[in-house]
């Protein structure tokens, strides 16, 4: 995402994270969807595979940031390197290479190798679902991580949160099947899972990684156009494309687990690194039009969304975008939720949780989010 501020353009360029969040069930992280202020601001920065643990090292931002710059830090970007390259206690070679599940296909020298989408699930995230910033300090804010504008303290862990109230908690039959969705603010690529965890019990990667959700259609998904006009409102615009999903249980993490591609391709820039440019980083799936793939959409809120807020509404284009093809700071129209059906477990009926995550493969990162269903 590119923010608005004169002299801050160029480092958001080269440093600004992805942002997503968990739709449906509801998210206790986004309570009320792409509107909620700071709902994207859920995640693990410093992350990439055969680490114990993400590595969050790194220079606190100076105050008056972002209006003012930063120097550079440890672990923001940090593309194309080892992040923790004293620890040997896990393997580091890539599990996913096959070009039909890898997301960055038009990178030039493969520095994407290093983060989480190339063995997804192997490294676990600062919390299960997300920290406020993606780090215990404000060095996140580099890569769009502004935890405050989440209304809680930078590094605040996303499985302390309050939960979803049961008026608004999804019910799943045991033994049926459920919708689950995710939708990315900016796109960086990779893939994702989902997961369950008993609400009584504390809300750990251990836990979750015992009770992987499985599809209940393996081989389609659906992308639901939606199209944000003004704040808080949405057009009535929420076209269905049924696509074919790849799907992957080989080389991921818990053993058994199956893990989705993003479906929805980012452009491409000169060096082969994520933005708008064509060619996209892969075939978009048929259906997925010009509206659809990309960095960010182009219609709302060409500040830093992440930083103040979803409300800034425009009727063109800004010229950063450089009209509809948008080599700038963005090109497609609308938010693609990527849909899926899934399995729900035969377990005791109860209160559970259900946890969204996303391994990226263009930055060192996971977004995660969690939320509260019954089951019956």
């Amino acid at each position: 995402m590119l923010n608005r501020v004169t002299g801050v353009a160029g480092w958001l360029a080269v440093s600004v994270a992805g942002h997503g969040i968990m739709l449906h069930p509801v998210s206790r992280n986004a309570l009320e969807g792409l509107t909620t202020p700071g709902g994207t601001m859920w995640f693990s920065q410093g992350c990439t595979i055969g680490c114990t643990h993400c590595n969050d090292t790194g220079t606190p931002v100076p105050a008056g940031f972002p209006k003012s710059g930063a120097p550079p830090s440890p672990n923001i970007g940090s593309f194309g390197r080892d992040l923790c390259p004293n620890d040997h206690s896990k393997s580091k070679v890539p599990t996913v290479v096959d070009p039909s599940l890898t997301t960055m296909n038009q990178e030039k020298t493969n520095w994407s190798r290093w983060h989480p989408w190339a063995a997804p699930g192997s490294t676990p995230g600062l919390d299960p679902c997300g920290l406020a910033g993606g780090a215990r300090t404000n060095m996140s804010m580099r890569a769009g991580g502004f935890g405050p504008q989440t209304g809680y303290p930078q590094g605040f862990p996303g499985s302390k949160l309050p939960t979803v109230p049961k008026e608004r908690r999804a019910v799943w039959n045991a033994g049926g099947v459920a919708e689950v969705s995710w939708v990315a603010a900016a796109n960086h690529a990779g893939g994702y899972s989902y997961a369950l965890c008993p609400a009584s019990g504390p809300l750990t990667e251990a836990c979750f990684e015992s009770q992987p959700l499985q599809y209940a259609n393996t081989t389609h998904q659906t992308l639901r156009y939606t199209f944000m006009t003004g704040p808080h409102s949405f057009s009535g615009n929420t076209t269905e494309v049924i696509i074919k999903a790849a799907r992957t249980a080989e080389g991921t993490h818990p053993q058994g687990s199956t893990w989705t591609k993003n479906p929805i391709p980012v452009g491409t820039d000169e060096t082969g690194w994520q933005w708008n440019g064509s060619p996209p980083q892969f075939p978009a799936p048929p259906g997925c039009d010009e509206s659809c793939w990309g960095y960010q959409p182009c219609n709302v809120g060409f500040t830093h969304p992440s930083y103040e807020g979803w409300e800034n509404t425009h009727a063109t284009y800004p010229s950063c975008a450089n009209g509809t093809n948008g080599v700038g700071c963005c090109h497609t129209t609308a938010y693609m939720e990527i849909v899926d059906q899934v399995v729900v477990p035969r377990v005791p009926p109860g209160d559970y949780v259900v946890r969204w995550r996303w391994d990226c493969e263009q930055s060192p990162q996971i977004w995660s989010g969690c939320g509260d269903i019954s089951i019956v």
